[in-house]
């Protein structure tokens, strides 16, 4: 029956000329609502997902008054390199 109703809403002009209240627009209509509900459905899912399985990095950010903690990181250079020419071969 979903299936059915996927079809329909994703109607491509069938039955253009019928009233408002006939069925085949009736059924049009529904489907289209179905369509609606299921990509909301969809976008909920995923936004679950993402945040169990993917969630936003926390930062580290040190409180007040405290120094932020040593980086596993080697110090960086000194020293600038220098800015003149480079040196010919």
């Amino acid at each position: 029956m979903s299936d059915y109703l996927l079809a329909a809403g994703q109607w491509r002009g069938q039955n253009r000329g019928a009233k408002l209240d006939s069925p085949p627009k009736m059924l049009m209509t529904a489907a289209s609502h179905s369509l609606s509900v299921l990509a909301l459905a969809d976008a909920a899912d995923l936004k679950a997902l993402r945040a169990e399985y993917d969630p936003a990095p926390t930062p580290d950010i040190p409180p007040p008054g405290q120094s932020p903690a040593p980086s596993d990181l080697p110090p960086g250079p000194l020293k600038s390199p220098p800015t003149g020419p480079a040196p010919s071969r």
